[in-house]
């Protein structure tokens, strides 16, 4: 749930009809193959809405998924990067769905959408309480730290709390779906968010961020065959290594044994900073704040309509602002 480029904007009304649109089955089969393989024609879309991916069938042999990205969310050179860094991990024999490489290319273009293919894995997502698993995830994350290195990426963005609030509160306040009748508060919520994750990050922000996965919840895990895998690296960016680990915190009243778990998994592979516990207020804070104003900035993509048809309703608005509401009332449980 990236904003690519780092800024959420409202699209132009040249926008309206979606370049998603040429996607019909004849158009997919085609771009398949085009790499050589050759498809039994069965389709099947899979949950994604910033991109499009399909499982396709191939004769003689196991489907494979089909990726369609995005026009103008990332550059080639952002993609390229994320492929490069799939590549090397698979090949350190790092538990990761790489792109599948046709001639040399992993990115592949057709008809104005560049798209990839990857093997299908099969499997189940991690159970949410289960410890044994939290320690295995912890592990997963670290194993994948380790083989990205510090180095930062030279092209993919860096995480920037403080300007995500207020692109997302800006982008908010200047469109339609949010009610007049709660603009004053929703400015007034944000506002006290604002000045409690400035306060964090002045406190401690590290001094170099590190490549990371950059969104690292349940389903983009995969326990396959014994063995966790980590999945879609489309929002891989620089960041602070606890934004990978504080997705998997879903007990509300005790998180700490869960937390406990995670990081003694991932200090078999680097040691991790406990300075980092308090910025989790900050990424969940932005996480909440983000996500209304992605709805928003995706309006014009009909699978949004389709999908979230409650968006903008007063019901909505009202349920949103409880939760930045939460965000403030529970500031501080996990890191003290």
């Amino acid at each position: 749930m990236s904003t690519g480029n780092n800024k959420l904007t409202q699209p132009s009304t040249t926008e309206q009809d979606h370049p998603f649109s040429i996607l019909v089955p004849d158009v997919i089969l085609d771009a398949v193959e085009s790499t050589g393989l050759w498809c039994d024609s069965r389709i099947y879309p899979l949950n994604s809405y910033e991109n499009r991916v399909y499982q396709v069938g191939v004769e003689d042999g196991s489907p494979i998924i089909a990726k369609f990205y995005r026009p103008e969310r990332w550059s080639t050179a952002q993609i390229r990067e994320e492929h490069d860094t799939l590549l090397k991990l698979e090949s350190a024999g790092i538990p990761v769905v790489a792109p599948m490489v046709f001639n040399g290319k992993s990115l592949l273009k057709h008809q104005g959408l560049y798209f990839c293919l990857s093997k299908r894995l099969v499997g189940q997502h991690p159970e949410a309480d289960n410890l044994d698993q939290l320690f295995q995830l912890g592990e997963l994350i670290g194993q994948v730290h380790e083989g990205l290195s510090s180095r930062p990426f030279q092209h993919r963005i860096s995480v920037s709390p403080l300007e995500q609030i207020r692109a997302a509160a800006t982008l908010i306040l200047e469109n339609k779906h949010l009610p007049a009748s709660l603009k004053d508060r929703y400015k007034q919520q944000i506002e006290r968010l604002y000045e409690r994750c400035e306060a964090r990050i002045k406190a401690y922000w590290p001094a170099q961020l590190r490549p990371i996965h950059g969104d690292s919840h349940r389903s983009n895990l995969m326990l396959h065959d014994g063995q966790f895998h980590l999945l879609d690296f489309d929002d891989c960016q620089n960041g602070v290594a606890v934004q990978d680990i504080w997705l998997h915190l879903t007990q509300t009243e005790n998180p700490r044994q869960q937390l406990s778990e995670i990081i003694e998994g991932y200090e078999s592979y680097l040691p991790f900073d406990t300075r980092e516990l308090d910025l989790i207020d900050v990424f969940k804070s932005v996480r909440v704040i983000h996500y209304a104003a992605w709805l928003q900035s995706r309006w014009h993509d009909p699978a949004f309509v389709r999908a979230f048809p409650w968006f903008g309703s007063e019901d909505y608005w009202l349920n949103h602002l409880n939760e930045l509401a939460n965000c403030e009332k529970e500031w501080g449980h996990i890191s003290r």
